[in-house]
């Protein structure tokens, strides 16, 4: 598991690490090492480690980074020499680790030293804030970094081994409200043109609306089969005693942990709030394990305050039962949290046979799983209307990739004026993420008789509409089919954020 390190002392360090747990700790495992007691957040994210220590000792530098691999590190300090020490025992231990290091000295004071290692970014304080300043003087051209708005509508993303955009012809990737502009390869910048073919270690610049583009960003640097990366590393279950049966807690507390040892999930935590049934919570205290937390709420928080606490921790993947998403105001909070959320449905997700007890590393043999779903297919299920994301597409391949399930889609259009782009975009996915992958087109069977006649369990995945947060009483009379299909209970139910 690769880690991003950061040593840090100083006004600068102390601002840098918290830009990086606001905005960036979801995507990363990071470990930072300081002196100063204010570097020490009040609530520490699962994909943070936090260590006071010298870090000018090489024992104790050994003692924190025992066994870890460290793919990037950030030396900022105040005191140059012990920049260079620390330096110093990076490179000789990470040789390859690309090591990005703040000074307060003119940048050509270190010349020989970026001759001689080429992994080695030097950012010399003076240097960025004389250009910072220069940005604002008239007539004079702006450098990429600080273009146009500064809100990351212009990026340079390198393009990782195993990443989905590796090996990929441009025109493959379907691009809504971004593109790709241009590639850099050994040291030389070409056009992107629609058949240029993507390698690793190209850098693409590319541009675009810029909440889409760090989708994109998330996307490229991910490996395939990561979710519930991009949009964080951990999972949680929200249970209301006061809205559900012992039955129906005990059935999501088992869906949701089968989910967690399938998927590329960190933790589990499950919540329980309005802890009412006593005998109940103990059973379900019961799960507590290493990698799976329970936590009762006794401070009765009601459910909006709850997930806005867990989007601070940076959970990327909410499980909530039929019961809570029934209510309008939990929809409507979900859906503003623009994170990936599954309503467990009537059939389970888990086979009859599964044992949660097991723990991750007794589920795989040979790289298979031991326990396949017990749904029979991913579907998804287009309406009336292009299909238009294509990180909808990219995501449903992930999740049935670790699932081990082959995905289903189909395709309705009363006018038959198909979108076939659909069919090219899936073919494309599916050798990407080797999954088959079946699609119908079809002008006469309603998708609400479609999925109440298949007569077989399957995961249906749902784009996460504002439509979905309004009154159900309306849903009849809209014509966006997720108003609708929302409210069926039978089969578990995967809502995933988009860009409307």
């Amino acid at each position: 598991m690769k880690h991003v390190l950061i040593v840090a002392d100083g006004d600068i360090a102390l601002h840098f690490v918290r830009k990086v747990l606001d905005d960036y700790s979801s995507n990363n495992f990071y470990i930072v090492l300081y002196k100063d007691t204010r570097f020490l957040p009040k609530n520490i994210p699962n994909t943070f480690c936090f260590y006071e220590c010298d870090y000018t000792s090489a024992f104790r530098l050994d003692s924190c980074l025992a066994d870890k691999d460290i793919s990037d590190a950030f030396i900022v300090l105040q005191n140059e020499q012990e920049g260079d020490v620390v330096y110093e025992y990076l490179r000789k231990n990470y040789k390859k680790s690309r090591i990005v290091r703040s000074i307060h000295a003119p940048e050509i004071s270190y010349e020989n030293t970026k001759k001689r290692d080429e992994s080695l970014v030097i950012i010399a304080e003076t240097n960025a804030v004389a250009s910072r300043l220069l940005l604002r003087m008239p007539n004079v051209p702006v450098i990429p970094r600080g273009f146009g708005l500064e809100q990351g509508e212009v990026m340079e993303i390198g393009v990782p081994s195993g990443s989905i955009f590796a090996y990929r012809q441009i025109h493959t990737i379907k691009q809504t409200g971004w593109r790709i502009v241009g590639i850099y390869r050994a040291n030389k910048f070409q056009l992107a043109t629609s058949r240029a073919i993507i390698y690793p270690g190209d850098v693409l610049l590319v541009v675009g609306e810029p909440q889409v583009m760090r989708m994109i960003y998330n996307q490229i640097k991910s490996d395939m089969g990561q979710f519930p990366a991009p949009f964080g590393r951990d999972m949680c279950l929200i249970i209301d005693m006061r809205l559900q049966e012992k039955e129906a807690i005990l059935h999501d507390c088992k869906e949701a942990i089968y989910l967690h040892r399938h998927l590329k999930s960190t933790s589990l935590t499950i919540k329980v709030l309005h802890a009412t049934d006593f005998a109940t919570i103990q059973e379900i205290e019961q799960l507590n394990q290493r990698d799976i937390v329970v936590i009762i709420d006794y401070e009765n928080l009601n459910f909006e305050q709850t997930l806005y606490n867990k989007m601070n921790e940076k959970v990327g993947f909410i499980v909530v039962s039929q019961e809570i998403f029934a209510k309008r105001a939990y929809r409507r909070a979900l859906w503003e949290s623009k994170l990936p959320v599954l309503k467990i449905g009537m059939h389970s997700l888990r086979p009859d046979n599964y044992d949660y007890t097991l723990p991750k590393k007794a589920l795989y043999t040979q790289n298979k799983m031991l326990y396949p779903p017990n749904v029979v297919a991913s579907l998804l299920v287009t309406a009336g209307d292009e299909h238009r994301d294509s990180n909808i597409s990219t995501l449903i391949f992930d999740i049935s990739k670790q699932l081990n399930l082959n995905v289903r889609v189909y395709d309705f259009e009363p006018d038959s004026h198909f979108a076939h782009a659909i069919d090219e975009e899936f073919e494309n996915l599916s050798r990407i993420f080797e999954r088959k992958y079946t699609i119908e087109h079809s002008n006469a069977d309603n998708p609400i008789f479609y999925i109440q006649g298949l007569g077989q369990p399957v995961l249906h995945f749902i784009p996460f509409r504002v439509a979905i947060t309004r009154s159900r009483f309306m849903a009849y009379i809209r014509t966006q089919f997720e108003s609708i299909v929302c409210m069926y209970n039978e089969n578990p139910q995967l809502f995933l954020p988009i860009n409307e």
